[in-house]
């Protein structure tokens, strides 16, 4: 894979973005590139910090005449959502398959890890390179941002002398992040009645699919309204629950809870003789969603095949319904708009994953909202649901918003290099998705944040892609508000 982004501009910055994709470094698997990171350091000599989380703090010293200026924190995380539609690849060992065309870069079989890469790769170019004007800079590279924060969460504010941060997990050139969501991710479990009876000789097992749909970031694309499979799936069970006389096997869709789930599927024991019947009813429901859809997710797919039940353990008719009932109950997607800011949603959820483990279903929630109280409001109706259907919640993790601030010396900074560079005025903007700078507001005082990046599509998902021109521009804009 090696030289596949070669001649490339920036050159450096593409270099270390190719390096930083031959590491697989999905969340929870950081091990290796934090390693990375801490023998960069070691490397060029400059002073590091490699915590217990692997969070790495790499500090460069100020440049000549440039001493006296504030500190900069730089940031962005090491962990990317690491998904893929071959189920050759596992994303835990395997490097992702970098390839470019003219426009863009893009993984082949996978997300590509833009998000948060290009951060990490921006600011490992800066400190490679001495010649770059720049105050005293500190880098910091947290973990595990896409499944909680918990780097974030863990670091300690004492290694960090800087005020002023820029943050480098956007993904829309010219739109400067001001403030964000905070959020809490949440997994419902619920157990279920397993059957008296096995297989009998009548009796045909069933796997009905759901597949084509456009997911996306739960927090950036929840406003779209996209379908959610996991959604679809409660509906089609829950249909198929009040015509026929059907038990359950196995369920399973999605990848991420902060992903909208683009599949999932659920196998069921039918009677033979009802087989051509269900398929009809499923039939009318695909029709009915795809109209529902149109001109939003225009690919969703509705198969129904037999499958082989093979050794595993029927569940009862009932526990089925009680699951379909219990998935068209949660609710999901955007629950309110924020009165302040046209198109913000002020709270939204989404139910990213769902697994059978043993005689247990989970289901796994993301939960955002731009007010601490509606988020916490959000969160009773969700465990209020779960209650009902016998289920139990329990929090994962939980992070907070970061709240828009009228005055901004870093960001007035931003937008006068900005206006300098480009003749236009950059947009503000309060974003529905998380970022680090809620949890990093809390423990500097007198934090001062812009988040910025270049142009990202469909992070996230298996057609992530990263704009080549984009990276180049937003490169030298930040080379511009270091030595400005």
């Amino acid at each position: 894979m090696s030289g596949r982004l070669e001649g490339l501009e920036p050159s450096k910055v593409f270099h270390f973005f190719e390096e930083i994709c031959s590491i697989p470094h999905g969340s929870y698997h950081v091990d290796e590139i934090s390693g990375y990171l801490e023998d960069f350091a070691i490397k060029r000599k400059l002073r590091y910090v490699r915590d217990k989380e692997n969070n790495v703090i790499i500090y460069r010293d100020a440049s000549k005449g440039y001493e006296d200026r504030p500190v900069t924190i730089l940031q962005g995380h090491m962990d990317m959502v690491a998904v893929n539609d071959d189920p050759e690849i596992d994303m835990d060992v395997t490097p992702v398959d970098v390839c470019h065309d003219d426009e863009y870069i893009y993984a082949r079989g996978s997300s590509l890890g833009g998000d948060d890469g290009i951060a990490v790769a921006y600011m490992l170019a800066i400190l490679d390179d001495d010649s770059i004007q720049a105050p005293a800079i500190e880098a910091v590279f947290t973990t595990n941002e896409e499944v909680g924060m918990d780097g974030a969460i863990a670091l300690d504010p004492g290694l960090l002398r800087g005020k002023r941060l820029i943050n480098l997990d956007s993904e829309e050139e010219g739109i400067f992040i001001a403030g964000c969501a905070g959020g809490i991710k949440m997994r419902a479990g619920m157990e279920l009645e397993l059957s008296e009876l096995a297989a009998v000789e009548n009796e045909s097992c069933i796997k009905v699919s759901v597949s084509g749909l456009l997911g996306g970031h739960s927090g950036e694309m929840i406003i779209k309204n996209r379908a959610n499979a996991i959604k679809i799936c409660g509906r089609l069970s829950y249909d198929i629950c009040g015509r026929f006389d059907v038990r359950f096997v196995d369920i399973k869709g999605g990848t991420k809870s902060n992903a909208i789930a683009d599949k999932a599927e659920f196998e069921i024991l039918v009677n033979g003789g009802d087989i051509s019947v269900l398929k009809s009813v499923i039939a009318e429901v695909e029709h009915e969603i795809k109209n529902e859809y149109r001109q939003k997710d225009d690919d969703i797919k509705i198969i129904v095949e037999e499958s082989n039940l093979g050794e595993r353990a029927v569940f009862s008719g009932s526990s089925l319904k009680k699951l379909a009932s219990f998935i068209m109950a949660m609710p999901d997607g955007v629950q309110a708009m924020c009165g302040w800011t046209e198109g913000l949603p002020l709270t939204s959820l989404n139910v990213g994953i769902i697994e059978r483990k043993g005689n247990m279903v989970y289901t796994y929630h993301e939960l955002r909202s731009q007010m601490g109280s509606s988020l916490r409001a959000l969160k009773k109706s969700v465990t209020t649901v779960a209650d009902a259907f016998g289920a139990v919640c329990e929090n994962s993790s939980e992070y907070p918003e970061w709240e828009y601030r009228e005055s901004s010396p870093l960001r007035d900074e931003m937008c006068r290099v900005y206006r300098e560079m480009y003749s236009a005025e950059p947009k503000i903007e309060v974003i529905h998705a998380g970022l680090e700078c809620g949890i990093l507001a809390q423990k500097i005082d007198g934090f001062d944040a812009v988040s910025i990046g270049p142009d990202i599509l469909d992070i996230h998902t298996t057609k992530e892609k990263l704009s080549i021109k984009s990276t180049e521009r937003v490169w030298k804009y930040l080379l511009k508000v270091l030595s400005a």
